[in-house]
């Protein structure tokens, strides 16, 4: 019969609630009802481990006795700490009797919301001919719960009108999306001053005003003629004479690539440039004005980037583009657990066992229920108190994960068990004897049915069932636990007596 549970168990709280980013802290209050003294471990199921920490997983307690620890929860900031209930269990195991008690306890992660908003490209230009320039918005939902947000777009002086392709967009926690926002002068005019008005872009939460973020973009409205253009006009054809007699060679750009074109995140490519005729140089983004009519930069860029050269001299001006097309970085390969075993796989109680792997790709090791290990090491001993499963998950950079499971089978001298309970052979024929053998630890009495009865703890007899039979051995101890264990004898019919053939009367015996 199971021995009666030895040990209570009553929590601070059935329910406790985290903002994502914060922590709580839960008071677990443990009794010893039993007349010896106990050691109890704790431990939390049904939660990510990594929102979870025990200071102190075992406590001691001396009979009829309490006693109390503390577990701390922490849930980390980010939109994977999806906002709800999850509800878990506390559970308490004796780690003499194995005795369990379990408290279900709710978590409940709130919701936090957060934004951010990124304009591409920070500048458009309208002109006369072009008035409508196009930027790329993107917003990313940065909370652990889904949010309709709202854009929108002004400047202070009302230079520019804005358009999005949508101006309500509903996103998943950790999810972000691009619109496209349409922008073009509120006046067109064909003589007048260029403008660069600045612009500030806004993304608000629907359902909540307080969240917001906003970001900064120009606008450069070009009119078709501008005063200074008339004025230069003028003047071009006081000098158009004595240009066409000191006429410039031209502005050419005779080489501008990047080598490689196609890089990944992190590496690096190199900008060549062949210009003649220019007295000014200038590549954008990042590089700025150069001097050398001929030279070559290193460049890193985070993104896919367009570099711009122009090249302003006499003759004129040339400008040319080229695209640095950057990919996202391999994801690195999947963690994988070659081989974990334990040795011995069974041990008596007080014996340490040695637990040993071998893992490829992980660059965190966690070993339940010993904890986080370095990952250089490749084996660990333990001395379990009770048959233990132990887990090992092996973490790579990306945060994949693999895990493996074994079982340590700890044997407890003092407790009743049959070590052994066979007979040899398993199959007779009708008439022939088989012999049981068995060997029982910790037994005031053993018995053995079939008309064999009360028979020492170790020892072994013969049989010759007639039929198939089923010998059952039932082991008893002084504090009334009951063990059984059963094997079976499959019984043949006996195999037919052999007749010489007969003989030929014809013919003379041999």
């Amino acid at each position: 019969m199971p021995a009666s549970t030895t040990i209570e168990i009553k929590l601070s709280h059935d329910e406790i609630k985290i903002e994502p980013g914060g922590t709580a802290q839960l008071q677990v209050e443990l009794v010893n009802t039993s007349d010896q003294p106990d050691t109890i471990g704790l431990e939390v199921e049904g939660l990510d481990y990594e929102w979870v920490a025990i200071p102190v997983p075992t406590i001691t307690l001396g009979p009829r006795s309490r006693g109390s620890e503390k577990i701390l929860l922490k849930i980390p900031r980010r939109s994977e700490s999806t906002a709800g209930a999850y509800p878990f269990v506390v559970r308490a195991r004796s780690l003499e009797t194995g005795n369990t008690a379990v408290a279900p306890v709710t978590l409940q992660v709130e919701p936090f919301a957060a934004l951010s908003v990124e304009l591409y490209p920070r500048r458009g230009v309208c002109t006369y001919w072009k008035p409508v320039t196009e930027f790329e918005v993107t917003v990313h939902n940065l909370g652990n719960t889904p949010l309709d947000v709202r854009l929108y777009a002004s400047d202070s002086d009302d230079v520019g009108v804005y358009t999005f392709e949508r101006e309500v967009l509903t996103l998943q926690a950790g999810a972000s999306e691009t619109v496209v926002l349409s922008a073009e002068p509120s006046h067109r005019a064909m003589i007048g001053r260029s403008q660069i008005a600045s612009f500030t872009v806004t993304a608000r939460c629907v359902d909540n005003a307080y969240v917001a973020v906003h970001t900064q973009g120009q606008l450069h409205t070009r009119p078709l003629v501008s005063p200074v253009t008339l004025s230069v006009l003028a003047l071009l054809l006081l000098v158009l004479g004595a240009w066409a007699l000191t006429r410039p060679k031209p502005v050419e750009i005779l080489e501008f690539a990047v080598d490689p074109p196609v890089i990944q995140q992190g590496g690096t490519a190199v900008l060549r440039w062949l210009v003649a005729n220019a007295s000014e140089i200038s590549i954008t983004p990042d590089i700025g004005v150069v001097k050398e009519n001929a030279g070559s930069r290193q460049v890193l860029p985070a993104q896919t980037t367009t570099y711009h050269l122009v090249a302003r001299g006499r003759g004129g001006v040339a400008e040319k583009e080229v695209v640095l097309t950057v990919q996202p970085a391999p994801e690195p390969p999947p963690p994988a657990i070659v081989s974990f075993k334990a040795e011995p796989a069974q041990v008596t109680k007080g014996e340490p066992v040695t637990l040993s792997w071998q893992v490829q790709n992980a660059t965190k090791l966690l070993l339940s229920p010993i904890g986080e290990l370095d990952p250089l090491l490749t084996s660990v001993r333990d001395t379990p108190a009770v048959t233990t499963t132990y887990t090992l998950v092996a973490i790579n950079t990306a945060g994949r994960k693999v895990e493996k499971k074994l079982t340590v089978k700890v044997r407890d001298p003092n407790a009743l068990e049959v070590l052994e309970f066979k007979v040899e052979p398993s199959v007779i024929t009708a008439g022939s004897n088989a012999t049981l053998k068995w060997r029982v630890q910790a037994a005031s009495r053993v018995i053995i049915d079939n008309g064999i009865g009360e028979v020492p703890a170790q020892g072994e007899t013969a049989v010759s069932p007639t039929q198939d039979t089923t010998y059952t051995l039932t082991a008893t101890n002084d504090a009334g636990d009951v063990v059984t264990k059963s094997v079976k004898v499959t019984v043949t019919a006996t195999p037919p007596v052999s007749t010489p053939p007969p003989v030929n009367p014809g013919q003379p015996g041999r």
